[in-house]
C-alpha cells in the first residue's frame, strides 16, 4: 500500500524546490537525496499499479496513474529549469563556487557535459587535426550502370526510392550515394527515417556534403558505356 504522507511530502518539496529554481538566477540548494527519493517514490507507485491492476481494481489503478502523472509533470518541469542552468555552467571551468549548490548526482553529470564539450571545443580548435579529417573523406566511387549493386537491389530502384530526405522542390540538386554505415534515425514529419549501410538513394546536395564530410557515404557516378 503507497505511503500517501510521504508522497505528499515529496511532492510538495518538490513544487517548493520548482518555484525557487524559477525564482532565483544561480542553483537553488536542495536535498542531496532529492533525486533518489523521487526515483524510490515513482518506484513504489509504479508497482502499488501494477497490484491493483491485478485485482482489476480499475477505481485505484486510475487514482495511482493520476499520482504518478502529478509527479512526473511536475519534476519534468523542475528538470527543464534546472538542467538549463547547469546546461549553461558546463561551458566553463568547474570550480567548488558552481557546484557547492548541486547534488552528487548532478557534479556527475555537469563533469560529463564539461569532458565532452571540451572534446568538441579542442576538435574545432586544432586546425591540423580538422584539415586531416578533411582528406581522408572516402574516394567518390564509380560504377557501371549495368552492374548489380548491393544494398537497395540496384541503381534504377534507387531511383524509384521515396526519400523524405530529399528535397522534391530542387531536383536538379539530388545525388546519388551509397551509405557506408548505419546512421541514427533522422526525424522527419511522418515518423524517424533511417539509413542503413550500403543504402543507394539520391540525397538532396546539402545534406549528402554534411554526410560526407563525415565519412558516412560516398558519391556515385553513373558511366555509361558506349556502343559501337
Amino acid at each position: 500500500m503507497i505511503n500517501i504522507s510521504k508522497y505528499d511530502k515529496i511532492l510538495e518539496e518538490l513544487k517548493s524546490n520548482l518555484f525557487s529554481e524559477r525564482k532565483m538566477k544561480k542553483l537553488n540548494k536542495i536535498n542531496p537525496n532529492f533525486y533518489k527519493d523521487i526515483h524510490e517514490i515513482l518506484l513504489e507507485l509504479e508497482d502499488e499499479k501494477n497490484s491493483v491492476l491485478a485485482d482489476t481494481d480499475i477505481k485505484k489503478y486510475m487514482e495511482i496513474t493520476k499520482l504518478i502523472d502529478d509527479l512526473k509533470k511536475n519534476f519534468r518541469a523542475f528538470f527543464q529549469v534546472r538542467f538549463e542552468k547547469i546546461a549553461r555552467y558546463s561551458v566553463y571551468d568547474i570550480t567548488d563556487d558552481i557546484t557547492e549548490n548541486m547534488t552528487p548526482e548532478e557534479k556527475n553529470i555537469i563533469n560529463e557535459i564539461s569532458l565532452k564539450l571540451r572534446d568538441y571545443y579542442r576538435d574545432f580548435a586544432d586546425v591540423k587535426r580538422f584539415r586531416e579529417s578533411e582528406t581522408e573523406k572516402p574516394e567518390e566511387e564509380i560504377i557501371n550502370k549495368e552492374e548489380p549493386v548491393q544494398g537497395i537491389n540496384n541503381i534504377e530502384e534507387a531511383k524509384k526510392i521515396e526519400n523524405p530526405v530529399v528535397n522534391k522542390s530542387n531536383k536538379d540538386e539530388l545525388l546519388l550515394v551509397r551509405i557506408l554505415e548505419n546512421l541514427p534515425p533522422i526525424a522527419q514529419p511522418d515518423g524517424d527515417y533511417y539509413l542503413h549501410k550500403n543504402d543507394i538513394l539520391y540525397l538532396n546536395k546539402t545534406f549528402a556534403e554534411i554526410l560526407h564530410k563525415r565519412g558516412a557515404l560516398s558519391y556515385i557516378n553513373i558511366e555509361k558505356k558506349e556502343t559501337l
